[in-house]
């Protein structure tokens, strides 16, 4: 037997009476003194905000953060230093900070998706998502028009982008940690720093050297060249991760049998870690399905429906919802809430689909 090896020998009946043993939960051995000074603590400052939030006209927002969320700390402090003494305190300090910001975060979210979903499902309807704008108005009713050519233009732009950034992504991930290269320390930075660009900048690199330079026009083909920049990290950061989870089992018993480095790569570690790498794909994508800003520059919008990417400017769902919503008109506000429900939608559909992808284990990949 080797020295990390222990091994523990039980008689039957021993083991029967470990199984038979209920787990211990300290946590739950509460005194009647801890329940009522706890429940103190957590009342009396909702209590006290609710009569300022009554009787006052201070809004909700700064009584909670202003006025609760100080009260519920001191309360809890001196809770903890009634049951458990001063070593205590500073656990309830950080107890109520984490419940504090995780409550924020959830009503946060869930106030953005009760909005847009009340608000988007008004202009849902079968001719909003078949139709284009190319025969209406701003003032035109819910009825007519719709948003088919900005999904066509998301879907052409993201496509293109995909197509461009996942090989390069990949290759890069691949130098990285299989060839380890003299130069992957700064490859890992330049990507690193990459991935820190902000999305108009994006844009205006691809408006000032391609498109005003006259290399290439406004269009669904230039919008992909600014996502390109944007997705670019995210793919080689994730598939540099994911090839590091592959064992170098893999990679020395093919060798051993005597393949080559660059077969071992194609044939052993990149079908090995093909559920990771379409989860970096998938993760990419929701990275820049959203952005705006390098679409405002880079494709333009447009109520036709546009096939040809290297053409005219094309709509898209971000670009569709940024022109709409600053317009002074109920129907078209209306369009921008429906096209960002659907837009919300696919992002939750992409991020479901990394989820899936990415609890797989690689060996089933």
């Amino acid at each position: 037997m080797s020295q990390h090896t222990i091994t523990y020998e039980h008689s039957g009946v021993r083991l029967e009476e470990i199984k038979k043993q209920s787990p211990l939960r300290p946590w739950a051995n509460r005194t009647a003194k801890f329940k009522l000074v706890t429940a103190l603590a957590a009342l009396i400052p909702l209590l006290i905000i609710a009569v300022v939030y009554a009787f006052t006209e201070i809004p909700g927002a700064i009584v909670v953060v202003v006025i609760y969320l100080p009260m519920q700390i001191i309360s809890a402090v001196i809770a903890a230093l009634l049951v458990g003494g001063k070593n205590a305190a500073p656990d309830a300090v950080i107890i109520v900070l984490a419940i504090g910001a995780t409550m924020l975060s959830i009503i946060i979210v869930a106030s953005i998706l009760f909005t847009i979903i009340i608000k988007g499902f008004e202009a849902l309807s079968l001719s909003f998502l078949t139709q284009n704008n190319e025969y209406i108005s701003p003032p035109t009713p819910l009825g007519y028009g719709g948003i088919a050519h900005a999904l066509l233009g998301t879907v052409l732009i993201v496509g293109i982008a995909m197509v461009i950034s996942v090989p390069i992504g990949i290759a890069t991930a691949v130098y990285i940690t299989e060839v380890k290269g003299k130069g992957a320390n700064a490859v890992r930075f330049f990507v690193q720093a990459e991935s820190g660009v902000p999305s108009v900048v994006a844009g205006l690199f691809i408006l000032t050297v391609f498109i005003l330079s006259g290399a290439i026009t406004q269009s669904a083909f230039a919008g992909a060249l600014a996502y390109f920049i944007l997705m670019l990290p995210t793919v080689a950061r994730t598939s540099e991760e994911v090839l590091k989870l592959i064992p170098d089992d893999l990679r020395t018993g093919a060798l051993a049998l005597g393949s080559t480095r660059a077969k071992t790569v194609m044939r052993v570690v990149l079908p090995a870690a093909r559920t990771g790498i379409i989860t970096a794909t998938i993760l990419g994508i929701a990275r820049v399905m959203g952005e705006t800003a390098p679409l405002l520059l880079t494709a333009l919008t447009n109520d036709r429906t546009i096939w040809n990417p290297f053409g005219d400017p094309i709509a898209s769902l971000p670009t569709f919802i940024f022109f709409n919503v600053s317009l002074p008109f109920p129907s078209a506000v209306s369009r921008a809430w429906g096209a960002a429900l659907v837009l919300m939608a696919l992002v939750s559909i992409v991020f479901t689909a990394a989820r899936y992808f990415g609890t797989r284990k690689f060996a089933k990949s």
